[in-house]
C-alpha cells in the first residue's frame, strides 16, 4: 500500500545530549507520515501484539523531518528479515542533502533472516542545514518473498552537554512548607528533589525503630508511558499506588538500613515491594526537621517487571514525621511503563529490636566487601585507549530505556549512571535490577553445577524419577542436563521463541501455584525428537529442572532442603558477599513455595559485577576452592572444545549449561571463531563475559540486545582473537 507523505517539524533549539527528537514503533497500528514507493509491498503487520512495518522485494518507506538545533544526529533502527539470499539486504539510510546522497546507517543480510530476530543498529549523521532530514527504510532484493520488518526507530540529538559552574541552589521542590502542609502533588518532580540540596549536613534526628509507610489509595498520580498488554483495562486493585509496609530500620552514619531487604510479598493484587538502604541528612531550610529518603521498587506479582522509586519525608528529634511523598519515574519493564506519584502517612515507633546490632554490622561488612568502583567516565583516565563511547551507545540502546550499565576491567567496576524520566536516580547503588532470564544462568545453571559437584552424576539423573507430573507425560529418558540445556526433545516449533510465546498464552507464567505450573510445564510440548539433539527455548524446561532438583536434594539431605537457599545463598552468595537483595527469589504463592528458577531474581549492580566475575574470572571458584563442577563451568564458558553446546538456534549462537555464547569473530575482526559467553534477560538485559577478561553489562527494556560495538572496542584495546 502507499503511505501518505508528511514532513514533520521538530523545532528543538537547545537539545541536550542524546535527547530523543523522533521515535516510531508503529504500535498505534499506522504509519502516518511515511511515504511508500518502489516495487513490492509496504504495510503494517502485527505479530503477537507487536506492530512493525513490513517491506518486501525492492520497496521502501521514507519520511522527511525538519530538525533544528543539534549538530549531529544518532539514528537507530531495528530490522527482522526473511528469505534473503546472496546480496539481498534490509537497509536504513539517511540523507542530509535533500536526497542527493544517502548514508547507510544499518543493514542486515542473508544469515540474519530467520523471520523473527530483531537486529538493532544505527549510525550518526550531520544535521542538515536549511533542509529536511530524510530517513529511508528499504528492502534491496528481487523476490516477492524477500521481506524486511522495520521497528523501534529513534533519532536523537548528539550535542555535548555543557556543565554548569553553579552549585545547586536552595530547595525548590518538596520543601519544608510542602511536606508539612496539605497541598497536593500535581505532577512528578525532578528526582533531585529526593536527594540532598545545597546546605547539607549531618542529621540532627535519629531514625531507628519500626517505620510505617501508608500511601493514600485515593486519587494517586499515575501516568502511563507504555501499556502493551492493556493493564489499565479492568485494572487490578492496587495497580496505581504502591503497597504499604512496616519495617524496622537502624541508622548507620547517614544511612537508613531496613531489617528486610529483597522481595517482600504483599496483599496488593498487582505489586510486591522491595525496600533498600536510604539516607538521612540536614538542610539549612528545614528548621527542626531532618530530611530522609528511602529507595523502593515495585515488582509485578508472579513476574519480574521492576519499577524503581523513592520516598521522602521529614523527621524531628522527637520522632515526629511529616507526610511523605513517593515517586516512581523509571523501570526495567518492556511492556508496562509509568510514572507514579503521591502522598503517604509515615509513622515511627522508636524502639530497639532484636538483631539491630547484627544488622548494623552486616551492612558495614557489605559496604567493605563491594567491588572497587569508579564512575564510568574514569575509564578515560585509567584506560585512555579504550573507546568508551562504544558501551551503552545511543545507537545501540535507547537512552530513555536504559536503567544502568557498567564495565569491569581488572577488578574495577566502572559504573554507568541510573537515569529516569525526571533526572538521575538518587540511589543508583541501590537500584533494584530484575534478572529475567539471566536467572537461567545464575540460578538454574549454577544450582545444577553445584549439585553435580556435591553429588557426581546428578546431572544425568532422570526428570521422571523426581517429577511425577512429567513421568506421566513421557519424560522417561530426559535428564537434568537435558532440561538445563533446553534439549528435552519436546517442542512444537523450532527456532526463535514461538514455543516460549505459547507458554505465555497457555498461562504458565501467571499461574500462582506450583501444581498448576508444573502440570503445564510437563505437558505443554509434545515429544518430537530424542533428548540432547535439538535446542528450543523453553522457560518451562528450567521450571521442571528446578522441581526435579528440589526433590533430588531433599532425597539427599532431608525435607528442609531448598535448592536456592541450600545450594546458592548459603554457600555462594554469602561467600561472594552479594547484597541481601539477592537472598530472595520469586516463588509460587502456596505451601510448596517452589522457586521459579528460570526468572525471578533481583540484583544490585554490584551483584551483577560479582556474578559475572564468578563465571568468567574466578571460573566458579572462591578463594581458589571450586564451588561448582569445574568441567560444567568450563563448558558453559566455551572452554571445552568437545562440549560446546548446540546451535541456539543458528550456528552463530550456542547455549550450554544455561549460558549463551555468540561467535563474535566478525565484529572483532578475528580469522577464527571467537565465542563470547553471555547471559540474557527479557526486554534488553545483557551480561557479556569477554575472553579478554573484560565484563560488560547493561539493563534496559526496549528489546535491544546489541553489544557488537562494545566487543569491537574491547578487542581493539585488548585482543580476544585466538584466545
Amino acid at each position: 500500500m502507499r503511505l501518505a507523505f508528511l514532513c514533520l517539524f521538530l523545532l528543538l533549539a537547545q537539545p541536550s545530549a542524546a535527547q530523543t527528537l523522533f521515535s516510531e514503533d508503529f504500535q498505534d497500528g499506522d504509519a502516518n507520515g511515511w511515504t511508500a514507493g518502489g516495487k513490492g509491498d509496504v504495510q503494517i503487520t502485527n505479530y503477537q501484539g507487536n506492530y512493525s512495518l513490513r517491506i518486501t522485494r525492492s520497496a521502501f518507506a521514507a519520511i522527511g523531518l525538519n530538525v533544528q538545533g543539534p549538530d549531529e544526529l544518532a539514528i537507530s533502527v531495528s530490522f527482522a528479515a526473511a528469505e534473503l539470499e546472496k546480496k539481498d539486504a534490509c537497509r536504513a539510510e539517511a540523507s542530509n542533502d535533500g536526497g542527493k546522497t544517502w548514508q547507510v546507517l544499518h543493514e542486515i543480510k542473508d544469515g540474519e533472516d530467520d523471520g523473527f530476530s530483531l537486529y538493532t543498529g544505527g549510525g550518526r549523521i550531520k544535521s542538515p542545514q536549511d533542509a529536511p532530514l530524510f530517513l529511508r527504510l528499504r528492502a534491496d532484493a528481487n523476490g516477492d518473498n524477500d521481506t524486511c520488518w522495520a521497528d523501534n526507530i529513534t533519532i536523537r540529538a548528539v550535542q555535548p552537554r555543557k556543565a554548569s559552574a553553579k552549585p545547586a541552589g536552595p530547595r525548590v521542590d518538596l520543601d519544608l512548607a510542602f511536606l508539612t502542609g496539605s497541598a497536593a502533588l500535581q505532577a512528578p518532580v525532578p528526582m533531585a528533589a529526593f536527594a540532598p540540596a545545597l546546605g547539607t549536613g549531618p542529621a540532627k534526628a535519629t531514625l531507628e525503630g519500626a517505620l510505617t509507610f501508608a500511601p493514600a489509595t485515593s486519587a494517586p498520580g499515575f501516568a502511563v508511558q507504555r501499556d502493551r498488554f492493556n493493564f489499565l483495562v479492568n485494572a487490578l486493585e492496587g495497580l496505581t499506588y504502591p503497597p504499604g509496609f512496616t519495617l524496622d530500620f537502624v541508622q548507620v552514619g547517614d544511612r537508613l538500613v531496613p531489617s528486610e531487604r529483597g522481595l517482600i510479598r504483599t496483599d496488593n493484587k498487582a505489586w510486591d515491594i522491595i525496600v533498600d538502604v536510604g539516607r538521612i541528612w540536614q538542610e539549612d531550610d528545614d528548621g527542626p526537621f531532618s530530611r530522609a529518603a528511602i529507595p523502593f521498587a515495585l515488582q509485578e506479582r508472579n513476574a519480574n517487571c521492576t519499577h524503581n522509586g523513592v520516598i521522602t519525608f521529614l523527621i524531628d528529634t522527637d520522632g515526629k514525621i511529616s507526610r511523605a511523598v513517593y515517586q516512581i519515574s523509571s523501570e526495567t519493564c518492556a511492556y508496562f511503563q509509568y510514572d507514579m506519584w503521591g502522598m503517604a502517612k509515615m509513622s515511627l515507633r522508636p524502639a530497639a529490636f532484636e538483631g539491630a546490632e547484627n544488622l548494623r554490622a552486616a551492612y558495614k561488612a557489605e559496604g567493605a566487601a563491594r567491588m572497587p568502583a569508579k564512575p564510568f567516565s574514569a575509564i578515560a583516565e585509567d584506560h585512555p585507549d579504550l573507546d568508551i563511547a562504544a558501551f551503552a551507545a545511543p545507537e545501540d540502546i535507547s537512552t530513555e530505556h536504559l536503567s544502568t550499565f557498567g564495565l569491569i576491567i581488572d577488578g574495577i567496576h566502572y559504573r554507568g549512571g541510573c537515569q529516569t524520566r525526571h533526572g538521575p536516580y538518587p540511589f543508583c547503588e541501590e537500584m533494584a535490577l530484575p534478572s529475567y532470564s539471566t536467572s537461567k544462568s545464575v540460578f538454574a545453571g549454577l544450582a545444577l553445577m553445584r549439585l553435580e559437584a556435591l553429588y557426581p552424576g546428578a546431572s544425568d539423573a532422570l526428570i521422571a524419577d523426581y517429577v511425577p507430573q512429567c513421568a506421566a507425560t513421557g519424560w522417561d529418558d530426559i535428564t537434568f542436563s537435558h532440561a538445563l540445556d533446553m534439549t528435552t526433545g519436546r517442542y512444537n516449533k523450532l527456532g526463535g521463541e514461538a514455543d516460549e510465546n505459547a507458554a505465555v498464552r497457555d498461562g504458565f507464567f501467571l499461574a500462582p501455584d506450583h501444581a498448576d505450573k508444573i502440570k503445564r510445564a510437563c505437558s505443554i510440548y509434545p515429544r518430537k525428537s530424542a533428548p540432547g539433539k535439538t535446542w528450543v527455548y523453553h522457560t518451562t524446561d528450567h521450571y521442571v529442572l528446578g522441581t526435579a532438583m528440589q526433590a533430588y536434594l531433599k532425597s539427599k539431605i532431608g525435607q528442609t532442603a531448598d535448592i536456592y537457599d541450600t545450594l546458592l545463598v548459603e554457600p555462594l552468595w554469602t561467600a561472594m558477599a552479594l547484597s541481601p537483595v539477592t537472598g530472595k527469589t520469586r516463588r509460587t504463592r502456596d505451601v510448596v513455595n517452589q522457586p521459579y528458577v528460570g526468572w525471578g531474581l533481583t540484583y544490585l549492580a554490584d551483584d551483577v559485577a560479582k556474578l559475572a566475575d564468578f563465571f568468567a574470572i574466578k571460573n566458579g571458584k572462591i578463594d581458589g576452592k571450586a564451588m561448582v563442577d569445574i568441567n560444567q563451568m568450563a563448558a558453559a564458558m566455551q572452554e571445552r572444545a568437545l562440549d560446546p553446546g548446540l546451535p541456539a538456534p543458528s550456528k552463530g549462537l550456542r547455549y550450554n549449561n544455561g549460558v549463551w555464547a555468540l561467535d563474535a569473530a566478525r565484529f572483532a575482526g578475528c580469522n577464527s571463531p571467537l565465542w563470547v559467553p553471555f547471559m540474557s534477560g527479557f526486554g534488553g538485559i545483557s551480561i557479556v563475559m569477554m575472553p579478554n577478561d573484560m565484563l560488560y553489562y547493561y539493563v534496559s527494556d526496549n528489546y535491544e540486545f546489541v553489544w557488537a560495538r562494545a566487543v569491537t572496542a574491547a578487542n581493539a584495546y585488548r585482543s580476544m582473537c585466538a584466545s
